[in-house]
């Protein structure tokens, strides 16, 4: 932020304008004396009247809330950075700070806004639900599905809003209505680029969405077999089983052995299925399950440099596994491990040794 502050800065640009704090006022709805106070920096306006004030003097919201566009983005991504390393700590009241402060500080920012939302959803999800930081969530959305014009960010804030009437509100039928409204896949960009234009651009595109649709196939795969919301009771132990098993086989099929960031995928997997086997009573496939995960695991954890995956149908796609300075989050041994293997289903073969051993090694790299 320079030297000059908001409340001069409306002053200026209605000086500039020719135009009173009463008409200004008749525009937002408000009290000429609101009006002056803010000139005279007393208070300031609220959050949701900045874009009418903007959109009065045709001027974008950097300009009037005095902010160098450069040091704007560099700060906007350092908070999101830090807000990712608390989240991944599971540190959320603390994000939840760290994030209202981001908010006071930079008010125009929609990815702010949608990061705030995002923990304000995630905490209620993890705790009891409440209604004032739900509600909250929901108005920080509606808020940039009104003013934001980048198609990218708008669809993040419809998927989280579709997540948050689902979840965390209980109304399907909003949660429904606000998917509807978003792009069919066949008019994604990544399906268009790699479809309509040709050469490199579309090679490579083609490329990635391999990856992509794979990883997408995963998820879904693991949702329809695991996740207790979706999969209800719909299989069987030994479907779900062999569903896990499809996923893993088709990792193989696309990266022929060199996973890279998708190690991150399998040693979940495995973990899935060594669930899956001791509720089947079978320790010793459950065991073989551990020492894969820990396997993964320790594989994605080893990655340090920028290497292009191998596998013939993904060959010109590079993964950067370096993280950024001064970035403490934690490695996937230390997720998988944290309080994951105290739950009842393991204790059969928690003194195992090759359990220990694989609980050591992951240990490691922590």
């Amino acid at each position: 932020m320079t030297g000059i502050k908001i409340g001069k800065k409306i002053r200026l640009l209605r000086k500039n304008n020719d135009i009173t704090q009463d008409k200004l006022a008749a525009y937002l709805g408000v009290t000429p004396q609101a009006v002056s106070r803010w000139e005279s920096e007393i208070c300031y306006p609220d959050i949701e009247t900045l874009p009418q004030i903007a959109d009065f003097f045709g001027v974008d919201m950097d300009e009037l809330l005095c902010y160098d566009s450069v040091q704007k983005e560099s700060k906007i991504k350092a908070y999101l950075e830090e807000a990712e390393l608390l989240i991944e700590n599971d540190k959320l009241g603390e994000c939840l700070s760290l994030l209202r402060e981001a908010y006071a500080e930079i008010p125009s920012s929609y990815e702010i806004q949608l990061e705030l939302a995002g923990v304000l959803s995630a905490i209620s999800a993890v705790g009891k639900p409440r209604r004032a930081d739900l509600m909250e969530a929901v108005s920080l959305c509606n808020h940039i599905l009104e003013y934001c014009t980048d198609d990218e960010l708008r669809d993040e804030t419809k998927k989280t809003l579709c997540d948050i009437y689902s979840h965390q509100i209980g109304n399907p039928q909003m949660a429904i209505d606000i998917a509807e409204k978003l792009h069919s896949m066949s008019y994604s960009k990544e399906i268009v680029k790699a479809t309509v234009l040709t050469g490199d651009i579309a090679f490579n595109q083609a490329q990635r969405n391999i990856i992509s649709f794979a990883d997408n196939i995963w998820w879904h795969m693991y949702n329809i077999a695991c996740v207790p919301d979706i999969s209800e009771n719909r299989y069987t132990t030994e479907q779900k089983i062999e569903i896990m098993q499809r996923g893993i086989a088709l990792f193989e099929v696309i990266f022929d052995g060199n996973y890279l960031y998708y190690n991150d995928r399998l040693a979940n997997s495995y973990r899935q299925l060594a669930m899956l086997y001791l509720s089947l009573g079978n320790r010793q496939t459950a065991l073989e399950c551990v020492e894969k995960m820990a396997d993964h695991a320790i594989e994605f954890d080893s990655l340090a440099d920028a290497q292009n995956y191998s596998g013939v149908l993904i060959n010109t796609i590079e993964y950067d596994a370096t993280k950024p300075e001064g970035s403490e989050a934690p490695s996937l041994c230390a997720k998988l491990l944290r309080g994951r293997f105290n739950a009842r289903i393991w204790s059969s073969i928690r003194n195992e040794q090759r359990f220990v051993a694989a609980v050591e090694r992951m240990t490691e790299y922590i």
